[in-house]
């Protein structure tokens, strides 16, 4: 398979063949690099990602314990029959 696929790029005029090759070279360079660019999930964030991201757990936090404070005295409410 690969002695045909020489063969058929042997027969290209050299111009073409040359041009061929250059554009496969930039493919591998370029497909190399974008995978090279990729997010790394194991990177450690800067200081003041992991400081925005405290700070978005500890709001959530204080959050989700309001929302259970007022559902609390929504249903204190409803059983004492002043929620209408």
């Amino acid at each position: 398979m690969i002695q045909f696929r020489m063969d058929q790029v042997a027969g290209l005029p050299p111009a073409f063949a040359m041009a061929l090759g250059v554009f496969l070279l930039l493919f591998v360079a370029g497909l190399t690099w974008a995978l090279l660019r990729l997010p790394d999930s194991s990177k450690l964030r800067s200081p003041a990602a992991r400081e925005r991201a405290r700070r978005r757990k500890e709001s959530r936090k204080r959050q989700q314990a309001l929302r259970g404070r007022r559902e609390a005295l929504r249903r204190r409410a409803r059983r004492r029959g002043d929620g209408d």
